[in-house]
């Protein structure tokens, strides 16, 4: 219970978008400016260590605990996975990929 008389704000899409996009950019050396979030992780050469670093960020930003493994493969562009993720952190649950997701 909060007892200050403020609450905290809720997550919003536009908020989990902004973190992958920082990351991902981060990962693939670019700004996040020149990061298209509909392009592929793979387009722009991240790799299962680039991925595990996104994942590891996903937990510090999020506070999630173990986030599913295949998480970035099964979602594989910022676009994709800020839905997704934002599912999981406001529901609990994952949305299932769709087959045009995983390219």
């Amino acid at each position: 219970m909060d007892t200050t008389g403020t609450t905290t704000p809720a997550l919003t899409l536009d908020d989990v978008r902004k973190v992958l996009t920082e990351a991902v950019a981060a990962e693939a050396g670019v700004t996040p400016a020149e990061l298209e979030t509909d392009r592929a992780f793979s387009d722009y050469g991240l790799d299962s260590m680039a991925a595990l670093s996104v994942g590891m960020e996903i937990e510090d930003s999020f506070g999630l605990t173990d986030p599913p493994v295949d998480l970035l493969w099964d979602h594989p562009t910022v676009d994709t996975l800020s839905v997704a993720l934002w599912q999981l952190i406001s529901t609990g649950s994952l949305p299932a990929p769709a087959a045009e997701d995983r390219r």
